[in-house]
């Protein structure tokens, strides 16, 4: 037994010697991981008056819920603004007259989600400038309607880019 520890003592020593300081370096890295997970827990805890991780879990989960619940309410409320905002836009601007120069007059659509809305239709001639409002309703008018307001109303609804394309008649009646 003897002969055994001169022989490979120094050896076991050496390694003893590196486990120890192998083990030590674990220790070291495990103690600065706990540090890190103590620092999270206290940061996940802060401000609530709970025991219990659970406690803690359940009362954010319900103020999760009640987020979600007023995320979804103003979703709605979002959607609603949003389908009587102005959605579709057409403008056509036209020259009615042969003595004025250039495309003085327009007709302009301006429609919501629903389709809904009005065309304004301005006509200029050198005597004087005239303005027209005429309701529609889901692309229709109760109104009869230029060929220029109808092609306005069919380009805000991107049927149409020209009154030319739109080869509609001169007038239309509201319901047709």
């Amino acid at each position: 037994m003897i002969a055994f520890w001169t022989t490979y003592g120094f050896y076991l020593w050496i390694g003893s010697g590196l486990l120890i300081i192998g083990l030590l370096i674990w220790i070291g890295r495990l103690s600065k991981r706990l540090s890190a997970i103590d620092q999270r827990y206290t940061a996940l805890t802060k401000g609530v008056d709970a025991e219990h991780l659970e406690d803690i879990w359940l009362q954010r989960s319900l103020q999760v819920a009640h987020h979600d619940d007023q995320i979804t309410a103003l979703e709605r409320e979002v959607r609603r603004l949003g389908r009587s905002s102005l959605h579709h836009v057409g403008l056509v601007r036209f020259n009615p007259f042969g003595d004025v120069g250039g495309d003085q007059s327009y007709a302009l659509a301006l429609l919501d989600g629903e389709q809904s809305g009005v065309v304004l239709s301005s006509i200029y001639s050198r005597s004087g400038v005239r303005t027209y409002a005429k309701a529609v309703q889901r692309g229709q008018s109760n109104h009869t309607l230029s060929e220029e307001e109808v092609a306005s109303i069919a380009q805000a609804l991107g049927q149409f880019t020209s009154v030319e394309s739109a080869a509609q008649p001169a007038t239309t009646g509201g319901n047709s």
